[in-house]
């Protein structure tokens, strides 16, 4: 078997890392799997006894304020200081390894100003600008917002037309390729800055310009990123570097507002966002313990797969269709999977929260996913992008040069509050992860599949393929939390 399915499993028990880090650099170049060691039978356990939480005032939003950098960075060193031409491996080392993330597996956002040099700061500003003069920028004026961006390979950065990077994004990239290796090591994900739902992009916000609220990545099952459920990686994490000039937000300064505002659950139980197996969050539950990441397992089994595979199904039905694109897309509309809720116990094992909900007939209405929960836990429930909830706090950041943000893709909604003066400069973008997907649910890829490519079947000539279509309804995502 390839080596990095016994890697997966082995990188979680932090007591090796001093003998595993020099398997890290080997392995970096080693492609994706389609199911990573960790994804084991899911087996139903029980949590352990309640600890209830000392009282707290939870009935009003904490009002917005910009952290201190220790309250969420826990910085031990000051950042390290280089030069965009002579910056050496130990010092990106030193630049990355001078801060703490582990208070991103717990649904909070990573925030440190001046995480960059004020060298690299000042060669990013004149390279994005020079971009932009030339040209190369478009104008995105999406559903969230107006942004003028650029987009960058993901694999070395490079803008459009580029045989290579500039030398700011390129020593820019060897900062960020040494911070994945970091942040690997802290969450315990397997993250990538190449593969699908990666992305690096410049943007530039004028005045009046915000983004809508929103969270980056959404369960599949909730029919997000629909074109994309073939693919074998999806967004992990999110990342803002900005560039803003000297003296945002202060008097007389370069400009002011463009504030990024999230709101995670200052009381949050647990790793949030996506659960060791794979699974991605999908809500919250409130029962005394402090909010408890609820997870989606989207791969349950219906009863027309009792006892088989996937594949094994479809050539059981092969006879009853004269070309392989009819007997897939019959089984794509046939067979999908069953969902279940459950939360996760400090050792990572699984609590189940909700019977196996098969996908309804067509004239069946389809539940909520508070309408999925048990009925003794519906109250307590709220999803993962519902604003307005008594139990998330407000942190705002304020884009001045040189702060970096990192935070999980699935448990933070967040927004950006207008320009007033100025133009909000940032380097940004999403860092990918695994997305793996059970043996059963895999099928033979066509010839022209693409590698690795879980859970579908593309033949070159045919428009037939199976794929997770996506059943769940989440009534709440549009609307500001309610009982």
């Amino acid at each position: 078997r390839n080596p990095l399915y016994r890697f997966a499993s082995l990188r979680r028990q932090a007591t090796m890392w001093p003998t595993l880090l020099p398997m890290v650099a080997a392995l970096r170049g080693v492609a994706f799997g389609t199911r990573s060691a960790l994804a084991a039978p899911r087996m139903a356990s029980v949590l352990p006894p309640a600890t209830v939480l000392p009282p707290a005032d939870y009935t009003t939003v904490a009002p917005a304020t910009v952290l201190p950098p220790a309250d969420y960075t826990g910085v031990v060193t000051p950042t390290a200081r280089s030069t965009a031409q002579e910056a050496s491996t130990a010092e990106l080392e030193a630049c990355v390894y001078a801060h703490d993330y582990s208070c991103i597996a717990n649904g909070r956002p990573f925030v440190a100003p001046n995480w960059l040099s004020d060298d690299l700061l000042t060669a990013l500003r004149a390279d994005a600008r020079a971009l932009r003069d030339a040209g190369s920028f478009v104008d995105a004026n999406e559903k969230l917002g107006k942004r003028v961006k650029l987009s960058l390979t993901e694999r070395d950065w490079c803008a459009p037309g580029e045989e290579a990077p500039s030398e700011a994004r390129a020593v820019a990239r060897r900062l960020f390729d040494t911070l994945l290796v970091e942040l690997e090591r802290v969450l315990g994900r397997r993250l990538s800055l190449e593969e699908h739902g990666a992305q690096a992009k410049y943007a530039i916000a004028c005045e009046g310009e915000p983004l809508a609220f929103h969270v980056d990545q959404r369960h599949e099952a909730l029919q997000s990123h629909e074109e994309h459920h073939g693919d074998a990686t999806r967004r992990s994490l999110g990342w803002l570097l900005y560039l803003s000039d000297d003296g945002w937000d202060e008097p007389g300064g370069s400009g002011s507002g463009g504030t990024l505002l999230t709101y995670p659950r200052d009381d949050a139980v647990g790793e949030c966002g996506v659960h060791a197996c794979g699974d991605l969050q999908v809500g919250w539950l409130e029962r005394g313990r402090g909010s408890e990441p609820v997870f989606l397992d989207g791969w349950a089994v219906p009863h027309e797969m009792r006892g088989r595979s996937l594949q094994e199904l479809a050539r059981e039905a092969a006879a009853h269709f004269s070309d392989e694109a009819s007997l897939w897309a019959s089984l794509r509309g046939q067979v999908q999977p069953a969902y279940q809720l459950y939360c996760a116990g400090p050792d990572g094992s699984r609590e189940n929260v909700s019977p196996v909900w098969e996908r309804p007939a067509a004239h069946e209405r389809v539940p909520s996913l508070r309408e999925m929960l048990e009925p003794r836990w519906r109250d307590g429930w709220s999803s993962t992008i519902a604003s307005g909830h008594p139990r998330q706090r407000t942190v705002a950041v304020s884009p001045r040069g040189g702060t970096l943000v990192v935070f999980d893709a699935v448990a933070v909604p967040h927004e950006v509050t207008a320009v007033l003066a100025g133009e909000r400069l940032a380097l940004f973008g999403f860092i990918a992860g695994e997305r793996p997907v059970p043996h059963g649910w895999r099928t033979e890829p066509g010839r022209a599949a693409r590698r690795n490519l879980p859970p579908s079947w593309r033949p070159e000539e045919s428009q037939g393929e199976w794929y997770h279509e996506g059943w769940a309804r989440d009534f709440h995502h549009h609307f500001r939390y309610t009982r």
